[in-house]
This record gives structure tokens, C-alpha cells and sequence, in this order.
């Protein structure tokens, strides 16, 4: 009887351990900067599942599922506004006093950066007492903002100086700067660290960038690119095209154009949603975000959100 019964004491166990896990979710925040919102989008579901009111022309996004944060910058507003995303209320306002337009939490979950899009600086704060503990000018105009995997390095594109800047962490002071194409504005990194991409709006370019030797490749896209973002594994990027409604998927190895994917009036903010396998894509002249399925680089689902859809940044949170 004992084998008997020790196998249905390790059925059961397994059982209860399956019931109490929770499957995991994703949910995009969508910064809709013509109604001053966020749509929050269940990926899963497909579907829109609450509105939150922020302040004037929302536009950067970034999260962490371990804070249970979200901030979001305000441009016209000059500030942050900081979201519980337990409740989906917003529980703090952070005072800029300029345009902040990218942002981004470290892996750490220590600090918050911000960028200060015509005052030339970017802040560091703490994502948890909402204190600025420094800051420096970049110039000129940063945009888009991405830290390394070990929180060391924080990443900026310079709009207009055609330069990414590379900065310390620990002090924001500048260990490079790179040239790339004219009008860098949407930034991403491997999952790994290892390669910067950085979206040239004006040379309808992107720029692959080796993080160790700073060796640089440009490959051609569609046209005016703004934003990127790479697969979890680290082969495939996905880049916007305002001006040509569409994505092109490259191919990192080789540096080819493998795919282009037809999506709404002028993309603009895309982030990969690893526990799906999903691409999500907001359409700022159509009022909705396109949802593309990784392997099959199809549209599956359209969804309708606020005005004026941004989501400049890293807008989906695992969990």
C-alpha cells in the first residue's frame, strides 16, 4: 500500500502547487497624450481593461513589477505622475520643472531616470521617496533613455547632437559618446546588454551597436523610424516607421530585413511582451495599438485606446 499511497501524496502535492501558482500576465500602459490617459491593455485578453487620468501630454512610460510602479512623463505638465498599479490610482506627482519626455527605472529597481528634453538634463531619482539625488546636462535635446542589465550604464539618445551618450550610473558622469544617425530618438537593448539600437529618424537608419568595443553597423528601414525593441532571445528587432505605417523586423545576427509588417497611421512607441510572444505597436494617428504575433509577424488583434497613442518607452509590465 505504501507506493500507493506515496503517489497520490505526491499527486496531490504537485496539484496544489500548479493551483497555486498564478499564471503569468502582461499589461501594456498605453500614454494616449491627446486626452491625458493611460489604457492599460491585458495582452492576454486582448482587450482595454481600465483608464487612468494622469496630467497634461503623457508620453514616456516606464515600470517595475516589483514596486508596483509606473511612472509617466508629463510633458506640457513638467512633471511625473506615479501610478500604483495594484490599484491603477495615481499616488504621486514628481516635479520636473522642465519637458521630461524619456524615462526609465534601473534593473535594480533603484533608481528612476529622467530626460529633460529642452533643459538638456537628465535626473536621477528615487523611484520609492520620489527624491532627485542628481542630475547633469546632456546636450542636446535627450530623448530616449535605457539602462544596462546591471544598472550600471544608463543609455541617451541626443537628438540633436546625433549622438548616443553613455553615462555612469553611480555619478551621471559621461563615459562616451557616440555618433550615430541624425536624429536618434527610440533607444533599446538586448536582454543580454550586449547591443544598443538606436532608431535614426532623419537617415531612415539603425544603428547596431556592440556595447563592449563600440563597434557600430547602420542598416536602412522604412521611413522616419522612431522607436525600437528587441526579442527576448536576442535574435529579432522590431523598429516603427512613422512615415511608412509599418515595422521592419531585422534580423540582429546578419543585420537583414527580414519582415515589414503593414500597421496603423503613424507608429510610434513598441515594446516585445516575452510571455506572450506579442509585439505591440501604438498607432498615434489611429487611436489603437496593433498587436503582431512574434512568430508569424501577423496582425492579431487591433485595439482602440485614448487620443493621441505614445507610449515612448518600456510600456509592458510582466508579472
Amino acid at each position: 500500500m505504501y507506493p500507493i499511497r506515496r503517489l497520490g501524496t505526491l499527486s496531490f502535492l504537485a496539484c496544489l502547487l500548479l493551483a497555486c501558482q498564478k499564471p503569468s500576465t502582461s499589461l501594456a500602459y498605453i500614454s494616449n497624450q491627446g486626452d491625458n490617459s493611460i489604457s492599460v491593455i491585458d495582452i492576454k485578453q486582448q482587450k482595454v481593461t481600465n483608464t487612468i487620468a494622469v496630467d497634461h501630454a503623457p508620453v514616456g512610460i516606464a515600470g517595475s513589477a516589483e514596486l508596483a510602479r509606473l511612472f509617466v512623463t508629463n510633458v506640457d505638465s513638467q512633471n511625473v505622475s506615479v501610478i500604483d498599479t495594484n490599484t491603477n490610482q495615481v499616488i504621486h506627482t514628481i516635479p520636473v520643472n522642465g519637458s521630461p519626455v524619456g524615462i526609465a527605472i534601473s534593473p535594480d529597481h533603484k533608481r528612476l531616470y529622467i530626460a529633460d528634453w529642452y533643459s538638456n538634463r537628465v535626473l536621477a531619482i528615487n523611484p520609492m521617496t520620489y527624491h532627485i539625488i542628481n542630475e547633469t546636462v546632456v546636450e542636446k535635446a535627450p530623448a530616449g533613455i535605457i539602462v544596462s542589465p546591471d544598472s550600471l550604464r544608463l543609455y541617451i539618445a541626443v537628438r540633436d547632437s546625433n549622438e548616443i551618450a553613455v553615462l555612469n550610473t553611480k555619478d551621471l558622469s559621461t563615459l562616451k559618446r557616440l555618433s550615430v544617425g541624425e536624429h536618434p530618438f527610440g533607444i533599446a537593448l538586448t536582454s543580454d546588454g550586449n547591443i544598443l539600437f538606436s532608431a535614426n529618424v532623419y537617415d531612415n537608419t539603425v544603428s547596431i551597436i556592440d556595447t563592449h568595443d563600440w563597434q557600430q553597423t547602420k542598416v536602412s528601414v522604412g521611413d522616419h523610424p522612431y522607436c525600437v525593441t528587441a526579442s527576448q532571445d536576442n535574435k529579432t528587432l522590431y523598429v516603427t516607421n512613422t512615415l511608412d505605417e509599418s515595422v521592419s523586423v531585422i534580423d540582429i545576427a546578419s543585420k537583414q530585413i527580414v519582415a515589414t509588417i503593414n500597421v496603423g497611421e503613424t507608429p510610434e512607441g513598441i515594446n516585445f511582451d516575452a510571455n506572450h510572444q506579442r509585439i505591440l505597436v501604438s498607432n498615434w494617428g489611429e487611436n489603437n495599438v496593433s498587436i503582431i504575433d512574434a512568430k508569424t509577424h501577423k496582425i492579431i488583434s487591433t485595439i482602440t485606446v485614448g487620443d493621441r497613442p505614445r507610449a515612448f518607452g518600456q510600456f509592458i509590465i510582466a508579472r
